[in-house]
This record gives structure tokens, C-alpha cells and sequence, in this order.
């Protein structure tokens, strides 16, 4: 019995021990889906600039923990682009904190992760990766355009897309 009993113990240390570990890879595995990208700007004239936005959102998983981070990022920058300086954070949870910035025109994602592991051990990880995403654009323009009413509006609408990066 006493054997059988250490047995056990030695057993159940060795599956909490690898169960700990996945967290703690040291190239772990971050997915991003479904990755949503919209925009819209709108012209008041034809030389004025109206409304604009520019929205992204994706869920990201990291592949040894049990958490997911929503990400969103809203922007109002000229013809609603975001254009990589801007960080944006993620609503994690689990104690873990993670952030990210994307550049539209190059695709460009970068993610800045960190997460516990094994008691106190904090894990960073800094990676990047560029999703190719099938939009579409619509432009819709005012043939008969008078003051007072919109001159053009322009939207994209992409399909949701997915990308996996390794830390």
C-alpha cells in the first residue's frame, strides 16, 4: 500500500508538472481569430473630410493557457487606417496582460503578451506576423452633389481572418 501510495504521488507530481510547463514554453503559440477589420470615411464636399472609423477586433489565445484576450481598436486617423503607432489594449483574463498595434496598409500585427506560470514566474512575449485579409470596398459617390449634402462615402468590409505567431 505504502508503494502504491508513493507511486501515486510520484504519478500526480509528474502530470501537474507538464500540465504547469505548457504555460511556460519558451516559444509559445499565440492564435488570433477571427480577426475583424472595418472601416468607413465619408466626404461632407468634395475637399472635406467627414466622419471616419476604422475598427478591429480578434480574440487571442496563447496555446498553453486557458485564457482569452479580447482585442479591439478603434481609429479615426485619415481614411480610417491605423497606421501601427498606436497600441491598443486587450481585455485579458487570468491575470495575464496583453496589447497589440496593427499598420493596415501592411497587414502588420504586433503582439505584446505576458502571463503567469508556475506560481510566480511571469512570461513575456513580444511577436509579430502579417494577416493577409480579403476585403472588399465599396465606394458610393453623390452625382448630384449640393451643399449641405454628402458628397461620397467609402467602406471596407473584410472577411474574418486568422493568424497563428510563435513567441
Amino acid at each position: 500500500m505504502h508503494t502504491t501510495t508513493k507511486a501515486l504521488l510520484l504519478l500526480l507530481s509528474t502530470v501537474t508538472n507538464a500540465a504547469s510547463n505548457d504555460c511556460c514554453s519558451s516559444h509559445p503559440l499565440f492564435t488570433l481569430e477571427p480577426i475583424n477589420l472595418s472601416s468607413y470615411y465619408t466626404y461632407t464636399t468634395p475637399s472635406a473630410s467627414g466622419p471616419k472609423a476604422g475598427y478591429i477586433s480578434f480574440a487571442l489565445k496563447h496555446d498553453g493557457s486557458n485564457s482569452t484576450a479580447a482585442c479591439s481598436g478603434v481609429t479615426s486617423m485619415p481614411l480610417a487606417q491605423f497606421y501601427g503607432s498606436h497600441i491598443f489594449e486587450c481585455a485579458t483574463q487570468g491575470g495575464g496582460r496583453s496589447s497589440f498595434a496593427f499598420d493596415s496598409y501592411t497587414g502588420l500585427i504586433h503582439v505584446n503578451s505576458t502571463w503567469k506560470c508556475g506560481g510566480d514566474a511571469v512570461y513575456k512575449a513580444a511577436i509579430s506576423g502579417t494577416v493577409k485579409l480579403q476585403c472588399e470596398t465599396s465606394v458610393w459617390q453623390n452625382p448630384d452633389w449640393k451643399r449641405g449634402e454628402l458628397y461620397s462615402n467609402t467602406s471596407t468590409t473584410c472577411q474574418p481572418g486568422s493568424l497563428v505567431l510563435q513567441g
